[in-house]
């Protein structure tokens, strides 16, 4: 965990050093709203990974670890024959596009993807 940890905190660290320069440097409100966002979401990831996986025992944080130690481990179940990562994709999509057209559109990718997130909760019982 603690690799990961390093990880997202220095790129988060390191996105928000970049979005102050362009800030800047350009003036420019729309790029330097984005480069925030995107340290927000790696310090949330690290926030998670510090709240939710904190015993979680990886081989990549054992410095004598080999990579033959990592082979066979488990990191997840996932269904290959899944609609749903495709129709999240979309809903999210139509948000997008919804900002910039229409009000409409946002709210029908909003409920499409909490239908999608419930559907995934569900599926992934």
């Amino acid at each position: 965990m603690m690799v990961a940890l390093r990880l997202f905190i220095s790129s988060a660290v390191f996105s928000s050093v970049i979005a102050t320069a362009y800030w800047i440097f350009s003036k420019e409100p729309t790029g330097t709203f984005l480069l925030g966002v995107m340290s927000f979401g790696l310090l949330f990831v690290a926030g998670y990974t510090i709240v939710a996986e904190r015993e979680a025992d990886l081989v990549g944080d054992r410095p004598e670890a080999r990579p033959v130690d990592a082979a066979g481990e488990l990191v997840g179940t996932y269904s290959i024959r899944s609609p749903l990562p495709v129709w999240t994709a979309l809903a999210v999509s139509c948000v997008g596009l919804g900002i910039v057209v229409s009000p409409a559109v946002a709210a029908l990718g909003v409920v499409a993807m909490l239908i999608a997130g419930v559907l995934f909760i569900l599926q992934s019982r």
